[in-house]
């Protein structure tokens, strides 16, 4: 059994958020279980049919994230849970959640600009901007308001000023408490 933690409070409103607007700003502290537990509630909440993409912005962070996920799930990463950066992946067509670093999300939209089978998009630690994830931002923002409107956009942040981005977004900020 999973260990209850701060986030868990904030989920179902989150995944209201989602289901209603298609996007959310979250702001939760460090170690309140953004990472881990928001994607796994998504992929239960049945949000979207399509491959749930979280970036985070450093390799170890991401295999990290992918692997704690997997085996909250019984799993090893490739099933259920995946990753994959530059040099290193682990998916399947099994794979319904996919932890990716920056530049593999530019490349995605570079080669498929509409993401197809992507169903969600979570920018995890927003708050560390790079070039790579404002790009990203800014691009899945214009294919949901051109091509996807079924595509659901999260940024996460534990000291990111939420509201900008959310307005940036055009949607609801979420908080959770430590």
């Amino acid at each position: 059994m999973n260990m209850p933690l701060p986030i868990d409070a904030a989920l179902p409103g989150l995944i209201a958020a989602l289901r209603d607007k298609g996007r959310a700003v979250l702001q939760a502290p460090p170690g309140a279980g953004k990472t881990t537990r928001v994607p796994l509630a998504m992929l239960e909440a049945g949000l979207t049919a399509g491959r749930i993409l979280m970036l985070e912005p450093r390799r170890l962070a991401a295999r990290a994230a992918a692997e704690r996920m997997a085996r909250t799930l019984g799993e090893t990463p490739g099933q259920t849970v995946g990753y994959r950066m530059r040099g290193a992946a682990k998916v399947s067509r099994a794979t319904r959640i996919e932890v990716v670093t920056e530049g593999i999300l530019t490349r995605m939209l570079q080669s498929a600009p509409d993401l197809p089978g992507i169903g969600a998009v979570i920018f995890d630690e927003f708050h560390e901007r790079s070039l790579n994830a404002d790009l990203g931002l800014a691009l899945c923002l214009e294919v949901a308001g051109a091509l996807r409107d079924d595509l659901i956009l999260l940024a996460m942040s534990a000291t990111l000023d939420a509201d900008p981005v959310g307005a940036l977004m055009q949607a609801p900020v979420v908080t959770s408490q430590g």
